[in-house]
């Protein structure tokens, strides 16, 4: 049972719209088996309490490998499915990355708001923030903007009774980077016990842009007191530490993980 903070929402009409969009692109997603916006409520199938994480965990380091490389193909007809139900929410770009980043500051960085940066740190953040934003937004670097679910990471992710990989949590789903959804399923939670993929597979900038805004979005939840986020946060500093060439313009950044 899912219930939403109000009747006949956007974000229920959303769910409702992009799930049939992944259904008709081939995508194994939750049934749905009964809508009511007029009660904010809807009841969708069950898929069972095994995510892709636990999945990879029990693995070996090849077989993590060959499940990743699983998951990745369904990002192929993802990105079939009809531009206008990708456009129902607004698509990435500089300005919304740039928000971000903002985020990351506050949660990451100001500890909430409890340390806020010295002037010359805050300059410096927003410089090569803003920079990080907009290259990571910019088609001449990754190509034309394409569906992306957002959120693609292994907790997203559950192996059906039938044996294909369902997606869920795919309401925010929009336009953006082709590489977005690579990066998050490759970089982050149970994907990064996996073997790092070569240098240079994915866009620098959009797999950075992805691993300081998730930081700063596990900083948050680890104060307010969820502590279950804790490994992902460090996989979040470890990516980027790893990922952030001596030669790259974000290198500078690296100094905020440890002020």
């Amino acid at each position: 049972m899912v219930v939403y903070p109000e009747a006949r929402s956007a974000a229920q009409e959303n769910w409702l719209a992009i799930r049939g969009g992944l259904h008709s692109a081939g995508l194994r997603v939750p049934a749905l088996l009964a809508d009511a916006p007029e009660a904010g409520a809807a009841l969708i199938e069950d898929l069972g309490d095994v995510d892709f994480a636990t999945e990879l965990r029990r693995a070996s380091p090849s077989g993590k490998l060959l499940l990743l490389d699983e998951a990745e193909r369904l990002l192929d007809p993802l990105r079939s499915i009809d531009p206008a139900v990708a456009r129902r929410n607004p698509p990435f770009d500089a300005a919304f990355f740039g928000k971000e980043l903002e985020h990351t500051r506050f949660w990451a960085l100001e500890g909430g708001g409890t340390t806020p940066l010295s002037s010359r740190d805050s300059s410096d953040w927003e410089e090569l923030a803003a920079r990080l934003a907009r290259e990571a937004a910019d088609p001449s670097l990754n190509g034309p903007l394409v569906p992306v679910h957002r959120d693609f990471h292994a907790n997203n992710l559950i192996r059906t009774a039938d044996g294909a990989l369902a997606m869920i949590d795919f309401q925010d789903l929009r336009l953006g980077p082709r590489d977005y959804d690579g990066v998050s399923l490759r970089f982050e939670r149970a994907g990064a016990e996996a073997p790092a993929p070569p240098a240079g597979r994915y866009l620098p900038a959009v797999l950075l842009q992805r691993a300081w805004k998730v930081l700063g979005t596990f900083e948050k939840m680890l104060r307010w007191g969820r502590p279950v986020y804790a490994p992902h946060r460090e996989t979040a500093r470890r990516v980027i530490r790893e990922r952030t060439d001596r030669s790259s313009p974000f290198f500078p950044l690296l100094r905020f993980l440890d002020p």
